[in-house]
């Protein structure tokens, strides 16, 4: 048979049964692998979903609007960003909206820093915070925290005055 001729079948074709995915590929209806606890819910979620959203009155829509470090809203952002990072060590997978926002918070957050309205009154406290997001991004991006396993990450010290 000449393989640049189409064949012709008059036979209906038979059903093809569906493989199976490797057990790591297998996801449920929303997309979490099965066998991965749906663990976007709750803390620290919730609070890293309206940051990566900008609702008001969070840390990223302080900056991005205001221009304005808030250390309050700062503090709970680390925090969440810091239990995320836990969460989601050895993972090979995250939900897009979690690496957006991570990306946003260690990429546009420091060159908003540089914007012309932009001030804070204790740039040693504000180096310290970028170099934060820094850690956590570094920790996020590549899968494990850039100081090992056992470190004690602690708040960073909040501004005097």
């Amino acid at each position: 048979m000449d393989v640049t001729e189409p064949v012709e079948s008059s036979a209906a074709p038979e059903p093809v049964a569906p493989v199976p995915l490797a057990p790591e590929l297998a996801a449920d209806a929303v997309g979490v692998p099965v066998g991965v606890e749906h663990a976007v819910v709750g803390w620290p979620w919730d609070s890293l979903r309206a940051e990566q959203e900008g609702r008001p009155g969070s840390f990223t829509d302080v900056m991005r609007h205001e221009y304005r470090w808030d250390d309050e809203t700062f503090t709970r952002l680390e925090e969440a960003m810091r239990a995320a990072c836990e969460a989601l060590e050895g993972q090979n997978t995250i939900e897009r909206w979690v690496g957006e926002g991570f990306w946003c918070w260690t990429a546009v957050i420091p060159e908003l820093t540089e914007h012309p309205r932009f001030s804070h009154a204790d740039p040693h406290y504000l180096r310290r915070c970028l170099a934060r997001l820094r850690d956590l991004g570094s920790w996020f991006f590549n899968g494990s925290s850039p100081y090992g396993p056992h470190h004690v990450w602690e708040p960073v010290p909040r501004a005097r005055g």
